[in-house]
């Protein structure tokens, strides 16, 4: 764990956060020393750890599916954005967890209207809404109405397109 908390600490970026992933995915032993550091006190190397965490997400999900639980409840209450939308990634990367979790669908409701969020926060929060409605359906009257009664003028252009796109789907 010493070795990536070094590592996250010094001037860091795409090509090291690369390297971790990649030492981890050689050693997947390894993933829990990094995946600890992500509730590390000091908020740049808990930022880093979930950046690295979010890219294995994305190539090894198996090192995460045991995590959802906790990382849907730790997105509810982290207060760092930036660790939060990491987090909220990793989720929409794994497979939602059955039974749904309904506190986690009120959460990325919200989370895709609050002003209080950054545009990727809410454009994820959609999408996870989403992701959650593809495994209980009768959830999707509700994602819909959300999504249509959003004033789009009061959002980015991103938030717009994944509404727009997750509105197209629904449709379907």
């Amino acid at each position: 764990m010493e070795d990536f908390k070094k590592a996250l600490e010094g001037a860091l970026g795409r090509k090291y956060i690369d390297i971790i992933v990649e030492q981890v995915a050689g050693a997947p032993g390894r993933f829990d020393s990094l995946y600890a550091l992500t509730r590390h006190e000091e908020t740049k190397i808990a930022w880093r750890a979930a950046w690295a965490c979010e890219k294995l997400s994305i190539l090894l999900p198996s090192l995460l599916m045991d995590k959802r639980e906790e990382l849907m409840l730790r997105a509810m209450q982290c207060p760092h954005g930036g660790t939060r939308r990491l987090l909220l990634n990793i989720l929409h990367h794994l497979p939602v967890l059955k039974p749904v979790n309904a506190t986690f669908f009120d959460f990325c409701l919200e989370g895709m209207l609050s002003p209080a969020e950054s545009a990727s926060g809410q454009a994820v929060c959609m999408k996870l809404a989403y992701d959650i409605c593809l495994e209980e359906p009768e959830l999707t009257g509700e994602l819909e109405a959300y999504l249509e009664n959003m004033e789009p003028e009061y959002y980015t252009a991103a938030v717009q397109c994944a509404r727009n796109n997750i509105l197209k789907k629904i449709r379907k």
